[in-house]
């Protein structure tokens, strides 16, 4: 839990550039318990990618989709600052536009696609020459990963100078404040 201009406010970020098992269990409950006391959430996003162990991938699934449902079914204000990365389903599960959030934002520099712009150019130019690779990679993270890209295809509200950060979430927080959701009539998720 943070304050912010006086707001109590659950914060959730990835200390590394994967998602675990225990990490996804971890958000998902406080997720949860911020939601049931009203708590707005602050989402910081800084992942590529899921933990790849044996071990992982027999557990993984089921936490992210724990994860997924705690972010989707949550009423408060929901706010997620991407800070550098964001790649794939591992950014859909942190609170993406696409799963509920109120308001994204991001860092000039941040990178937001499906994935890394040297793996997508490896893959599409399979055989090239590195020189061909390095050029169709710059071009791909251009058009595709760039912060300016994911504002024009509307996964991210807003692109800020990282010393803005905190002046940015509280306005966001302040303008969200009077937010209700009703939800669907049921007595609770099955997840």
């Amino acid at each position: 839990l943070i304050r912010m201009d006086g707001i109590t406010v659950g914060c959730v970020g990835n200390q590394e550039d994967t998602i675990t098992t225990a990490g996804a269990y971890k958000a998902e409950e406080f997720v949860d318990f911020w939601d049931a006391f009203n708590i707005p959430v602050l989402t910081l996003v800084n992942v590529t990618g899921f933990a790849a162990t044996v071990e992982e991938e027999k557990t993984i699934s089921k936490a992210l989709a724990k994860l997924t449902n705690a972010y989707a079914d949550a009423t408060v204000p929901k706010v997620t600052v991407v800070m550098d990365k964001a790649y794939g389903t591992a950014y859909t599960v942190m609170n993406s536009k696409a799963i509920g959030a109120d308001i994204t934002i991001c860092w000039p520099d941040a990178e937001i696609g499906s994935m890394d712009a040297t793996l997508a150019a490896k893959i599409m130019y399979d055989g090239q020459s590195a020189d061909v690779v390095k050029e169709k990679a710059a071009e791909y993270a251009a058009l595709q990963t760039s912060a300016t890209g994911a504002a024009k295809r509307g996964y991210v509200d807003q692109i800020i100078e990282a010393a803005d950060t905190r002046k940015y979430v509280i306005g966001a927080f302040e303008m969200l404040f009077t937010k209700r959701e009703d939800g669907p009539v049921r007595k609770h998720g099955t997840v």
